[in-house]
């Protein structure tokens, strides 16, 4: 998306998007992903057998009309399980400058990159977990993609808005500039048939319906389009919505005419696209202007609105925050009436920047509140008084709690470990937000006497998830601090009871409160007291049947002490409203794994699949070794389920290399019912590869103190290179900034051996955003600034080198010279890394389903190694332990080596070693291979010799009856390992059938 251009802006390509992004990140060009990559492969890693992880569904025109469940082998994975519940109402108001009609839309980079994150969560506690939708209308999943104009959203944030009432729509994005290949993609897109239908709009409506999301987002930029072709896209529009539920939101570009002419309004040159057709059908339901509007603008866009007969809220103000977030100034005082109350809804441009305000992913949640809530932190108090003034301040919230029962975790979707009623069952970090619960509805509402306590998301404790609630602070003697939770309108039987698990070892009174009165007064909340407990999870049940036929209309959570009380804290770990207990569930059906991937011996890839029951919440996947213990790998609503996490050591290995596998179905009431068990083979012994006894050493630049910085965006602070992650476009940037330089203090002096930097292209950028000339400084005892190393024509993403010489400091400089070649100009530094040792990492080596080894009579064994590099050394070992290699190889052209005239030293079964250097970095670690008996490896190239089954003669006969003699005569353990049997049998069948036919 784009806004004119001025004096505090600037336009910048983004490789997050394939169109125009305001922001620091840059592509390689606004016309390379209209057509694609070249192939019409999505998961290129999948097909090439790199590795099981599924990726989001992107298409250019072509391949999304040859798209179909069958020949998408992450389908299934690919799938919402939520479906969007339409159950939402809006609650009494509880800050009088926000508008019951205003609406927001939230486009925001929902995954790191949409061509290579997981689409169904992964080991990252840096995601963004996006939690607000009590304050959404709808959810635009932005994202741009190298294989075309459509980014279909991942099924983890769909299942996550679903749950709210909020619906998704995919980003459809023509990309800007003037391009010959953009416009033929616009012709193909908008080809009407004769009878009036629009076979992409058709196969648009074919892939929402089956993947699950609600409507497009139509993000058209390009330049040259027909004022004929506008107006096909526009009837198109109006087609979808005639044929399908599904929401079409626009973006204010493409005018009446075709031009791209932003007008940052609605008004007479672009209100084609709200006006209804003489059946009343429109084309658009949410209009996203442009950002440059002002009160004249925003006034025509009502008036505009008003004269087609529509509701000026279905016109959305954009505000552009990439950069700086809620630092950015906005003239909301524009879109205000003489009532201080919204004349349009609002929409947000990649609001997930407060990921770049974070210190860490807990405390993203703390900028969210100043983004969502305001910085009065209370959405009661949101108003003008400050530049930022929080979305609560402009619309009213919604919830969909209306039936029983109603469970929440308090679970944000993300974590540094994962629990299961109160315990650790996965000290992984993670992220999923499929399984993300619904949130308070109030972040945070407390109505308080005295102190007032803090409340905010605990990721050190928590009961089913990765978070817990945590009530703190230092509270005065006679505080009460009654804190809002949940919106609901829950009819309230004689069965109706309240579930919270928690806990409160210091001592205050603890109840909880019910809302009898639908405008939460507080003469209608009743109270009803918990006991205090101790450092455990407590659980106390609450019976609402003396209140039956009243309605609960909100939940909440008292704390009164009679005392002081110095840093009091307790622990809300689970809240759930019920009538009845749910059933607990079976096991699972047709629990089978469908595909795997060993790695190495120590750890494995899985897809999974059970048969799907209606009624359960979802399933826990998890793992036992030997030693009995289990092991959470991951959690999911889907019954399609994808691991990266398969895992055994040495010491809990089994004797017969298999690893139990279990599914639990989770019901509504958190209760665990029967497992279903799988039986993984790992199919090798724990020697097959090497462990790691020698990693390289720490980055000791790893959250150290940044000193100085020439130059940073508010959202993309230097801090962001010292966090160990690229993930979420954490990184140091600072727009239009050809040179600068920043400074950090590591706390202590450290010799340094080795520098790291990672550039542009690393974090999923343009290559030509990578930085060229830079330098690595010390400062000396003398508080000198001395030079360590100089690079200069640098074009590579990573820049990973030993120095020439060490260096001893604590303080340090990195300073930039020429930051990229790319006219979007900026400086990106996504990390900087120190190390005191010189060790370089290893060169990753070919997973060992890439190795093919050959056991024949004498020295002629063989060796294959595919998908090696040039200028690779590729060695081939014996044995784990040995130091001499049995032969070694460099790589001349990338693909395929082969090692012959070997001599492996056993007619036996066994395994050969082999490893992989790339100059500069260390040799891998040893994989292996195995081959088969020399015997075993006769027989089937006897069986390979073999005629095709089509082509034998009763001439033959004498060859196949050799074959046969030569598998019988192998011992019965060996002829299982004749991998080629079933052509044999083949054969001699074929034989039979020409005998009797003779």
């Amino acid at each position: 998306m784009w806004r004119s251009r001025n004096k505090f802006y600037s336009r910048l390509l983004s490789a997050s998007a394939a169109f125009m992004l305001l922001s620091s990140m840059g592509a390689t060009g606004a016309n390379a992903e209209v057509n694609g990559d070249g192939t019409d492969v999505v998961n290129e890693n999948y097909a090439e057998h790199l590795s099981l992880k599924p990726l989001a569904p992107a298409f250019r025109v072509d391949t999304l009309l040859k798209w179909s469940p069958e020949n998408d082998p992450d389908a299934e994975l690919n799938r919402a399980s939520v479906p969007l519940n339409k159950d939402r109402f809006k609650g009494a108001q509880v800050n009088p400058l926000a508008s019951p009609k205003a609406g927001i839309t939230n486009a925001g980079i929902t995954t790191w990159n949409h061509d290579e994150a997981s689409s169904v969560g992964s080991n990252e506690f840096n995601v963004y977990a996006f939690d607000n939708w009590q304050l959404l209308d709808s959810y635009i999943y932005w994202a741009g993609t190298n294989e075309g104009v459509f980014a279909i959203p991942t099924p983890d944030i769909v299942d996550a808005a679903h749950r709210n009432g909020v619906p998704v729509y995919a980003t459809l994005g023509f990309p800007w500039g003037r391009s010959a290949e953009g416009v033929a993609e616009i012709e193909k897109f908008t080809k009407q048939e004769a009878d009036g239908s629009f076979p992409v709009a058709d196969k648009m409506i074919e892939i929402a319906e089956y993947y699950g999301f609600d409507g497009y987002f139509f993000n058209q930029e390009t330049y040259g389009v027909s004022k004929e072709t506008a107006e096909r896209m526009n009837e198109m529009m109006r087609y979808i919505k005639r044929n399908s539920k599904l929401h079409v939101s626009w973006y204010d570009a493409q005018d009446n005419n075709g031009a791209i002419n932003y007008q940052d309004s609605i008004n007479s040159k672009n209100d084609m696209y709200v006006k209804p057709a003489e059946d009343g059908v429109y084309a658009v339901d949410e209009f996203f202007l442009n950002y440059n509007w002002t009160t004249s603008k925003i006034n025509t866009t009502v008036e505009t609105m008003n004269g087609h007969k529509r509701s000026p809220f279905d016109a959305y103000a954009g505000f552009e925050l990439q950069a700086n977030s809620y630092n950015t100034k906005i003239n909301t005082d524009a879109l205000l009436d003489e009532n201080k109350q919204p004349k349009v809804s609002i929409a947000l441009y990649t609001p997930n920047s407060t990921m770049g305000l974070a210190k860490d992913p807990a405390d993203f949640h703390e900028k969210e509140k100043t983004l969502w809530t305001g910085p009065q932190g209370d959405p009661t108090l949101a108003d003008d008084s400050a530049n930022w003034k929080g979305m609560a301040r402009f619309v009213t919230d919604a919830s969909v709690i209306e039936e029983m029962p109603f469970t929440t975790n308090f679970n944000s979707g993300h974590g540094k470990q994962y629990f299961v009623n109160g315990k650790t069952a996965s000290e992984l970090e993670w992220n999923n937000r499929s399984i993300q619960d619904i949130m308070p509805t109030w972040r945070w509402w407390t109505r308080h006497e005295g102190s007032r306590i803090n409340v905010a998301y605990d990721f050190e404790k928590a009961y089913n998830g990765g978070n817990s609630l945590k009530f703190s602070g230092t509270l005065d003697a006679g505080s009460v601090n009654d804190t809002m939770l949940y919106s609901t309108k829950l009819d309230v039987t004689d069965n109706t009871k309240v579930r919270v698990v928690y806990q409160n070892p210091t001592g205050a009174e603890v109840s909880l409160g019910v809302a009898y009165g639908e405008d939460y007064a507080q003469d209608q909340m009743k109270y009803y007291p918990l006991s205090k407990s101790g450092d455990g999870w407590q659980t106390a049940v609450v019976d609402l049947g003396k209140d039956a036929g009243k309605t609960a209309y909100a939940l909440s959570l008292k704390v009164s002490n009679a005392e002081k009380m110095d840093n009091y804290s307790i622990h809300l770990g689970q809240l759930s409203v019920y009538d009845a207990k749910a059933p607990v569930l079976t096991k699972p059906a047709d629990a089978k794994i469908i595909e795997k991937m060993p790695r190495t011996a120590f750890e494995a890839e899985a897809r999974l699949s059970w048969a799907d029951k209606d009624n359960d919440l979802y399933y826990e996947v998890y793992q036992e070794n030997a030693d009995g213990k289990d092991t959470l790998l991951g959690v999911t609503p889907n019954n399609y389920f994808y691991t990266p996490n398969i895992t055994r050591t040495v010491e809990n290995a089994s004797s017969d290399n298999m690893t139990t596998l279990k599914v639990v179905p989770v019901n509504r009431d958190y209760v665990r019912g029967e497992a279903a068990e799988i039986d993984f083979d790992w199919g090798m012994g724990t020697d097959a590869t090497e462990v790691e006894s020698n990693p390289t050493s720490a980055n000791v630049a790893l959250n150290a103190k940044v000193t100085g910085v020439s130059a940073e965006n508010a959202a993309e602070p230097a801090v962001k290179a010292l966090d160990g992650t690229a993930i979420g476009n954490s990184k140091w940037c600072a727009v239009n900034a050809k040179t600068g330089y920043m400074t950090i203090d590591i706390g202590e002096k450290k010799t340094i051996r080795r520098w790291r930097v990672e550039h542009a292209e690393y974090g999923g950028e343009a290559s030509n955003m990578n930085t060229v000339d830079f330098e690595l400084f010390y400062k000396n005892d003398n508080g000198e600034w001395v030079s360590a190393k100089k690079i200069t024509g640098n074009t590579k993403a990573v820049t990973d080198i030993v120095l020439d010489q060490p260096v001893t400091a604590k303080e340090f400089k990195l300073q930039i010279y020429n930051s990229g070649t790319s006219p979007w100009g900026a400086i990106r530094i996504y990390e900087w890394q120190m190390f005191e040792s010189a060790a370089l990492p290893r060169t990753e080596n070919s997973m060992m389903h890439f190795v093919k080894a050959e056991n024949n009579a004498g020295a002629n064994d063989q060796v294959t190694l595919e998908r090696v590099k040039k200028g690779q050394t590729v060695r081939l070992y014996k044995s784990l332990d040995t130091d001499v290699a049995l032969a070694e190889k460099t790589v001349e052209t990338d693909g395929t080596i082969t090692f012959d005239q070997l001599d492996f030293g056993s007619t036996e079964a066994g395994r050969i070693y082999y490893t992989v250097q790339t100059e500069g970095e260390r040799e891998s670690l040893r994989y292996s291979v195995a081959y088969l008996n020399e015997k075993v490896t006769e027989v089937i190239h006897q069986i390979n010799n073999l005629p095709d089954v089509n082509d034998l003669t009763l001439a033959d006969k004498h060859i196949v009856n050799d074959c046969k003699v030569a598998y019988n005569k192998l011992h019965p353990t060996l002829r299982k390992q004749v991998t080629n049997y079933d052509r044999l049998v083949q054969a001699m069948e074929k034989i039979q059938q020409l005998k009797k036919e003779s």
